[in-house]
């Protein structure tokens, strides 16, 4: 007790440092047994690890770059695809009418052919309107292509003499070639 009775703030620091002293010495032995267990497995497994991330991540790369540069790639469908370049700021076309079909080739490989169509046929278009919305199907993507378009003249004038109005509606044609059981989607990139 006569310890207890003459405890002092110098007293109570060196008990501390006493206890943290043995806390600090068992952390540091068990430290030091856990990794004189890894110090054999280290160098090999330390290596293989960072070669397959490395490999990995330069596939990673390539794929990321390749559906990066093709927006088809990048959207969840060919629709959803034609749909945004139809609403592209400089097309403007607004809603379209989409029906689709395959058509089986050789090597696995199925073209699928959508055609696109004003949802409103009386709905008038500028010819650069239409011009622009082709170059967006085309641009934005390297797997489709426009393989056929129609254009129809609105309110067209009999008399040869007059220019008609610059009024016109479409059918476009498109067509996406993807390998058999695939589609065009983020997937494609990898053929899955």
């Amino acid at each position: 007790m006569s310890f207890l009775k003459n405890l002092n703030l110098a007293r109570v620091i060196i008990l501390g440092s006493i206890v943290g002293s043995g806390y600090l010495a068992w952390n540091g032995m068990e430290l030091q047994g856990q990794l004189d267990e890894l110090r054999p497995v280290f160098p090999t497994a330390i290596s293989n690890v960072c070669r397959e991330i490395e490999e990995l991540s330069k596939l990673n790369t390539k794929l990321m770059g390749d559906v990066k540069g093709d927006k088809l790639l990048s959207q969840a469908s060919p629709e959803s695809y034609i749909r945004g370049c139809a609403d592209h700021p400089s097309v403007q076309v607004g809603d379209v009418d989409m029906t689709s079909r395959s058509k089986p080739g050789t090597g696995g490989i199925v073209d699928k052919i959508t055609t696109i169509r004003p949802f409103d046929r009386k709905r008038k278009f500028e010819h650069y309107t239409i011009a622009q919305f082709l170059y967006r199907l085309e641009a934005d993507s390297r797997q489709v292509k426009v393989t056929n378009i129609r254009l129809d003249l609105l309110n067209g004038t009999k008399d040869l003499d007059k220019i008609p109005a610059d009024e016109w509606t479409f059918d476009i044609e498109v067509t996406n070639r993807v390998k058999e059981g695939g589609s065009a989607g983020p997937n494609a990139a990898t053929g899955g």
